[in-house]
């Protein structure tokens, strides 16, 4: 048999694979199975019937043994843990039995001398005395008896025969090193031929039991089992075949268990080749022959009255139908199951099972009646709590929301497993999460997360349902910051964190808003929303008053997302904020970035020119621009009076006269016709300089200062073409309007006097 188990079957697989290595002495293999099992169930959170067997198995094979501390140990704990099963009254009634710490006599050293319970009178008295033992079960008188016939008959030929006999006792016994005390030295005796063969099977027994897999091999020949002449070591093959398996030679190990299951032999080692070759059918991916292999050793089980194997090889092969997607089968199979081996420990698994399949055939209603008549057979099974799990699952796939959440309740107080209480509240939760009843969900999440572990990854998934649930239900709750800030990269994060920033941005909390921008910003780079998020980030730390980072915000925005409609808003805020700042040259950097022809892009093209005139630069062109680009502009005019002043400065007199003839706004007017005529005059243009003068005369408002300047330099120029008739009109006009005693008014008066001899006209 294999020692690691049948592949294809779980906790209450390895139970069974005990079960068999007990039946053929294998108390060793049986112990360590058993313990595998007993992991299986604590790690799956399972328990019950089978759990309790298998403590009950391992508490036996212990006392036979002679730990009887361990055996103690064993027992008390099935007695506590499952006293409601058949096993705990079959525990106590052998935990009373356990004389305290002192050893029967037949739990005696090996070298010791088993004593009968009373001397025999012959050879013939002792064997009698020795078969009824052995017939009756009684394994400490027969022994005693066994060891009182050898030493006292120990030239009788049926010396080896009872030597057989006390070996099979200590092999039942688990103890396999006094068995091979007694076989070895047979196995070399020449005289009995005809036993020699089982005494071979009976080492291949006692080396399975200590795990000499290598001695196994040297002892027992290798035959054909379907043709070998003895039965008994055709039967040994058994052993073989276990040892070729735990050494890693599957092939042979399967062909030897082939050849065991096709012998004529008449023994129940059939039935575990059998099951074995069915884990090796599974093994290769064969499901149907697997099946056929399970039939088969489960007939063998049954002709050998092997109850203990009968049952699982049934529910085995159930299962296997159900792993070969023959679900409709493998229901049927279980139903079947549940009515032949009503007593059977695997009673409640077959209901489960059936349970399963029934649901993956979508078949809900009647996956629910399954999973009820376990729980009404057996509530305390160690498949009550998985039962309640599935019915939740099923009530709440059927609407049934109330039975959904009462079935999770239950689950959590029938199941042992570890956390099965918070297993259960995160169910119950998810149900009302799918109902979207988010206020009755929250509760149940904060209590989950009330003990997690921080490092566990439920956690975050649970974080993360409960993340959805406050943003569902309120979005006002100081949660949900400390959520998003936990789970930077959950798909809803990104909303909840516009969300908020957007929130803060709106009541003022500049400070809030921009660290949730920036959060917004190095979370996904990437997101339609990150544009948006940059400019309001800006605009955040603009208001904050923090001019550094803010215009360095402002620069991202523009440099990263050139088609968003709000680059020309960014630009101005960065314009402003850096001429403020004193940066007047990047301030015209800034305003030189807004493009096309609507009011804004004029503020735009009018503020770099003030800029680049801060900033010491020639301004004339960029005055010019403006002015150009936009005529009916408020400050066209006057644009042009600064670019004809700085054209003139930097002595470009043609560009300058021209952009004073452009500058006609009543502010800048007459002083523009004032400059030309003057520039005009330096460069000898004495005629077109007195036309600009000439145009003074209609300007407004009359006492404009450059206007009477203009007109005096009119006058003077009248004079010396000596037309003294026109120009003293000019004189009077300017002191009608000018300031008496002023520069303007004495000049026009001194010109007036001398061009009349009339005082009282000059008077006047």
């Amino acid at each position: 048999m294999r020692a690691d188990g049948y592949d294809a079957l779980t906790s209450e697989g390895q139970a069974v694979l005990g079960e068999l290595k007990m039946e053929r002495g294998d108390d060793a293999g049986a112990k360590q199975t058993y313990r595998k099992s007993i992991d299986a169930d604590v790690k799956s959170g399972r328990g019950g019937e089978v759990a309790a067997l298998d403590l009950y198995r391992t508490a036996e094979i212990s006392l036979r043994s002679g730990d009887y501390v361990e055996a103690r140990r064993l027992l008390q704990i099935l007695v506590q843990r499952y006293p409601q099963t058949d096993w705990a009254l079959k525990g106590q009634q052998m935990l009373a039995a356990i004389p305290g710490n002192d050893l029967p006599s037949s739990f005696a050293a090996p070298d010791s001398p088993y004593v009968p319970a009373m001397p025999s009178t012959s050879a013939e008295d002792a064997l009698a005395r020795l078969r009824g033992a052995v017939d009756a079960g009684a394994d400490d008188q027969g022994l005693g008896d066994a060891y009182d016939f050898l030493r006292r008959y120990p030239d009788r030929p049926e010396r080896f025969e009872v030597g057989l006999a006390a070996a099979g006792m200590h092999l039942r016994r688990n103890e396999p090193e006094r068995a091979l005390k007694l076989l070895l030295p047979l196995l070399k005796d020449g005289r009995a031929p005809r036993l020699r063969s089982r005494a071979i099977h009976l080492i291949g027994g006692a080396l399975t039991a200590l795990g000499r897999d290598a001695d196994i091999l040297k002892v027992v020949p290798s035959v054909d089992p379907a043709s070998a002449a003895d039965h008994w070591i055709a039967v040994a093959q058994i052993w073989r075949a276990g040892a070729l398996e735990r050494m890693g030679r599957r092939d042979e190990a399967a062909e030897l268990y082939r050849g065991i299951s096709a012998s004529d032999q008449k023994s129940p080692v059939r039935a575990y080749a059998l099951a074995a070759i069915a884990a090796d059918w599974e093994r290769h991916g064969k499901p149907d022959r697997a099946r056929d292999a399970l039939k088969r050793a489960g007939e063998e089980a049954q002709r050998w009255r092997l109850d203990g194997l009968s049952d699982t090889l049934a529910l085995a092969g159930a299962t296997a139908l159900a792993r070969a997607k023959r679900l409709d089968d493998a229901a049927k199979a279980y139903l079947d199951f549940t009515r032949r081996f009503p007593t059977s420990p695997l009673f409640a698994q077959a209901f489960y099972e059936r349970g399963l399949a029934l649901k993956r055939l979508g078949r809900p209603e009647e996956a629910v009646a399954s999973f009820e008549s376990l729980l009404d057979h057996a509530p305390d099974s160690a498949y009550a709590s998985d039962a309640h799990l599935q019915l939740g699952q099923l009530d709440t796939e059927l609407g049934r929301t109330s039975e959904a959440l009462s079935n999770y309740k239950q689950m959590g107080k029938t199941s042992e497993a570890k956390d099965a209480d918070r297993e259960a509240l995160l169910l119950m939760a998810q149900v009302h999460y799918n109902a979207k009843r988010w206020n009755d969900a929250i509760p149940l999440y904060r209590r989950y997360l009330k003990d997690a572990a921080a490092e566990d990854p439920k956690t975050k998934e649970v974080e993360g349902l409960l993340l959805v649930s406050l943003w569902s239900s309120d979005r006002s709750d100081p949660e949900l910051a400390e959520l998003a800030a936990k789970l930077p990269n959950h798909p809803l994060v990104a909303s909840i964190r516009w969300g908020l920033a957007a929130d803060a941005y709106k009541r003022g909390d500049w400070a809030a808003a921009e660290g949730l921008f920036r959060k917004q910003i190095e979370a996904d780079p990437r997101s339609p929303r990150t544009a948006e998020a940059r400019f309001f980030r800006a605009e955040a730390l603009r208001r904050l008053g923090n001019t550094a980072d803010a215009a360095d915000a402002y620069r991202k925005f523009l440099m990263n997302h050139p088609k968003d409609p709000r680059q020309k808003e960014a630009a101005m805020r960065l314009g402003a904020l850096l001429y403020e700042s004193g940066d007047a040259e990047g301030a015209a950097a800034a305003y030189g970035r807004v493009k096309g022809s609507d009011a804004e892009a004029a503020d735009a093209a009018y503020n770099r020119a003030l800029a680049l005139a801060k900033s010491g630069k020639n301004a004339a062109g960029a005055w010019e621009t403006f002015a150009g680009k936009f005529p009916g502009h408020a400050k066209t005019s006057w644009a042009w009076w600064e670019a004809a002043h700085l054209r003139e400065e930097r002595r470009d007199d043609e560009a300058a006269a021209k952009d004073y003839e452009r500058a006609t706004g009543p502010a800048e007017h007459a002083k523009a016709l004032y400059a030309l005529g003057r520039l005009r005059e330096k460069l000898k243009l004495t005629t077109r300089a007195q036309q600009a003068y000439e145009l003074l005369k209609g300007v407004s408002p009359k006492d404009d200062p450059a206007r009477l300047a203009g007109l005096l330099r009119l006058g003077l120029m009248l004079e010396l073409k000596d037309k003294p008739r026109e120009a003293a009109p000019l004189y009077g006009d300017i002191m009608k309007h000018s300031e008496r005693g002023s520069a303007t008014f004495e000049g026009a008066r001194k010109r007036l006097e001398a061009l009349t001899q009339d005082k009282a006209l000059v008077g006047k």
